[in-house]
């Protein structure tokens, strides 16, 4: 008898591990896959939009000074600087890698040349070498966000690739956990079946 309480007890006793063992890593790997999508949402897509709105903004800029609508542009500044500041500043709250952090800084620096020329622009009674600055700062701030583009890109991969190698682990963990359980059911009736007394005959 205290045998088969002892083949109970330990039967139990790998039955409770295994589900405690197998509901640690399931909750990792949920982790994972949870933060896999959040990241994604937060700080890549939310990131590529604020990208866009910026973009929008100097391209407005652009028709304008290509127009020669300097009325428009000078009217639209004060409230297009705003916007943009607004843009950058939740960008910054994104989560960045090391060279998403280096280049993020250049188009603050970009931006503030912008601004910088825009006023020089405007005082200088738009003559054609400050227009050509203004112009050209427009065009190293696209090129700026067009390799912050490509980054929210190649992050948003790594994120789905962590997020599926975690939807991996899950399957191969649910498929060990019903092989493991089915071992288990078999050695636990063999207990139940097994029969001390007639061995002792």
């Amino acid at each position: 008898m205290i045998s088969n309480k002892i083949k109970w007890s330990v039967g139990l006793l790998l039955v409770i591990v295994l589900i405690v063992a197998t509901n640690f890593i399931d909750q990792n790997n949920f982790q994972r896959i949870q933060d896999s999508v959040k990241s994604i949402y937060e700080d890549r897509l939310i990131a590529k939009d604020l990208l866009f709105d910026i973009q929008l903004e100097i391209h407005d800029k652009e028709l304008l000074l290509a127009e020669n609508k300097d009325s428009t542009l000078l009217s639209n500044r004060s409230s297009s600087q705003k916007k943009i500041e607004g843009f950058i500043e939740g960008f910054s709250k994104t989560a960045l890698t090391r060279d998403e952090k280096r280049i993020f800084e250049r188009l603050k620096e970009e931006t503030r040349l912008l601004f910088s020329h825009e006023t020089i622009y405007f005082n200088t009674a738009n003559d054609l070498t400050s227009s050509k600055k203004l112009k050209e700062q427009t065009k190293n701030i696209n090129n700026t966000i067009a390799q912050l583009s490509d980054i929210q890109i190649a992050e948003g991969q790594r994120q789905m690739h962590v997020g599926r190698k975690a939807m991996e682990s899950i399957d191969l963990l649910t498929q060990l956990e019903i092989w493991i359980m089915i071992v288990l059911g078999v050695l636990i009736q063999f207990v139940i079946l097994y029969s001390p007394k007639k061995e002792s005959e």
